[in-house]
């Protein structure tokens, strides 16, 4: 993380220089962006250059993966009329329309990654490493990956977009029509990520632009690559492409990400709670995910700790934190919250780590004790359950550090609410097993299925499962990927592809007694995608066609 997050700063003025010349229209997908003549010449510019690519990926987490997934999912219960107006609510109350500033934000935040890839990809063959091929190599996988990525949450989120995969004049990005999904994932999604899986080393073979080894450095390498390619083979197995010739191919990518794991001495794999639950502290940046977003304190820090939380006292921060009202959805709190039959204890992963339920008045700040609420439960029992808990997974709060043994002095060097230095995961291990588990039981092999759930519910002190009928395991499948991967822009994608989002958000709406602010009406076939953006809509009338249901 150091390395990467340092080089940050080693790239300010060809950001700049790029920024110029990228920003002469964001409303559309980048024009005509032209990295400057004095960068891609050397190894060491070319590496400046890629470096600078990953910075457009800050401001990803808290757009995509937290209100565009999380909040849009049955994870989340969201105040439907939050006292004023907020995207997080229009977002999660499917209300939002295609003028949400969200919706352009993420459109342009991944067209501008792809169009500085796509500069990349043109300047990279004619750059002088002398004679290193395999760094130049590297750099073109990295610059593959990113913009496969790219494309693969612009597909997963809007549908039909347009391709722009080389260096365009205006003109020609303003004549550029939609593609459909499975265009975008036959011609650019899967090509530029079997490109990067071809071309990208193992970690501890990257290097930076002198050829010195980067190890660990939050940058894309070789099972990254076929750790996403598995989950876009999987998603292309789903709804809405419903294609189950990829599953054989997602089960190759998965499971060599596994078995890469176990033969390097369980590479990714936390060991126990306790170092899971370091994992989300910035001291354990990249420590156990295999690809993650790198945030740190200065300017580049995870707004996505702040974007989560109602108002904390500060006993918990000195950052003030004052902003939404995003609950977690009452049967997932249950889920964490539930007395296990055996051991009397509940799921380590949840209360108090991934989970807050409340806290002790403070000056200023009343007692938090939350509200409670009733749950019915399939068998019939009506259990009492907290309903207004907060997020707290990546909060690295005061306390939460002082019970981990770390020290409690990042916020120092924060330059505001939005500053916080614990990275992102974008792909972990246990989403892989999780992935490779679905695969499993639709071969019937659900004991080998099961075994991969348990060995993640050992970890937490939760109870190991018995079920066996196929559907039972499917289910519990499901059900520990909802608790394994809370908060990490999973949930949303994955009740999408299983073709269950339509139900399980009505089902939500109707839990919570359809108040004022939601609408059975709003949860619409077409809404599994976001609108295309008003901005981009407008810039040419009737060239684009809006999603369905908008």
């Amino acid at each position: 993380m150091k390395r990467i997050l340092k080089d940050y700063i080693l790239f300010v003025i060809y950001f700049i220089a790029l920024t110029f010349t990228a920003c002469m229209d964001l409303d559309v997908p980048p024009k005509g962006i032209l990295t400057p003549n004095t960068f891609y010449e050397t190894a060491t510019q070319a590496d400046q250059g890629i470096v600078g690519i990953y910075t457009r990926l800050v401001d990803i987490p808290v757009n995509q993966y937290w209100f565009m997934s999380e909040c849009r999912s049955d994870n989340t219960w969201v105040n439907p009329t939050p006292g004023g107006f907020r995207e997080y609510s229009e977002i999660g109350t499917f209300r939002a329309g295609y003028d949400l500033g969200t919706f352009n934000t993420v459109w342009n935040l991944w067209y501008r990654l792809i169009y500085n890839a796509n500069a990349a990809l043109e300047k990279l063959p004619n750059a002088e490493f002398k004679g290193d091929e395999a760094l130049r190599n590297q750099f073109m996988g990295e610059a593959h990956f990113l913009r496969g990525w790219a494309y693969f949450e612009l597909v997963r989120s809007f549908g039909n977009v347009p391709i722009i995969d080389k260096v365009m004049a205006p003109a020609d990005v303003l004549n550029t029509k939609q593609s459909t999904a499975r265009e975008i994932y036959d011609k650019i999604i899967v090509p530029d990520l079997k490109q990067a899986k071809s071309l990208l080393p193992l970690e501890n073979e990257m290097r930076d632009g002198s050829g010195n080894l980067i190890g660990t450095s939050g940058r894309a390498n070789h099972m990254v690559a076929r750790a996403m390619l598995g989950r876009v083979y999987m998603t292309m197995a789903g709804f809405p492409l419903n294609d189950p010739s990829t599953q054989a191919l997602a089960e190759e990518e998965l499971n060599s990400v596994i078995t890469y794991s176990e033969q390097n001495g369980d590479k990714y794999w936390a060991p126990d709670i306790d170092e899971w639950r370091k994992q989300w502290s910035s001291e354990y940046n990249n420590k156990y995910s295999i690809f993650a977003v790198q945030h740190r304190t200065g300017g580049t820090g995870n707004r996505v700790v702040y974007q989560m939380l109602p108002s904390v006292p500060p006993s918990f921060t000195k950052i003030s934190i004052f902003v939404n009202e995003i609950y977690i959805e009452k049967t997932l709190m249950y889920e964490f919250d539930k007395v296990q039959k055996n051991t009397g204890e509940k799921d380590l992963r949840g209360i108090d780590f991934s989970i807050l339920t409340g806290y002790e008045a403070e000056a200023n700040y009343p007692a938090y004790s939350n509200t409670t609420d009733t749950l019915n439960l399939p068998d019939g029992k009506v259990e009492t359950v907290q309903t207004k808990s907060m997020f707290y997974k990546y909060f690295d709060s005061l306390h939460k550090r002082a019970a981990l043994g770390f020290e409690t002095n990042i916020e120092n060097t924060m330059i505001n609410f939005n500053d916080w230095p614990n990275n992102f995961p974008v792909i972990r291990l246990e989403d892989i097993m999780l992935m490779y588990a679905e695969i499993l039981v639709s071969k019937g092999q659900t004991t080998e299925a099961l075994a991969i759930i348990n060995k993640i519910r050992g970890r937490a002190g939760a109870d190991k499962l018995t079920v066996t009928s196929a559907t039972d395991v499917l289910n519990a499948v499901k059900n520990e990927r909802r608790l394994e991967l809370m908060c990490e822009g999973v949930r949303w994608f994955d009740i999408v592809r299983w073709g269950e989002w339509k139900n399980r958000i009505s089902v939500k709406f109707n839990r919570y007694s359809n108040p004022d602010g939601t609408s059975q009406s709003n949860i619409q076939d077409g809404r599994y995608l976001y609108p295309i953006p008003m901005s981009q809509i407008d810039v040419k009338p009737g060239f684009y066609k809006q999603n369905t249901d908008y």
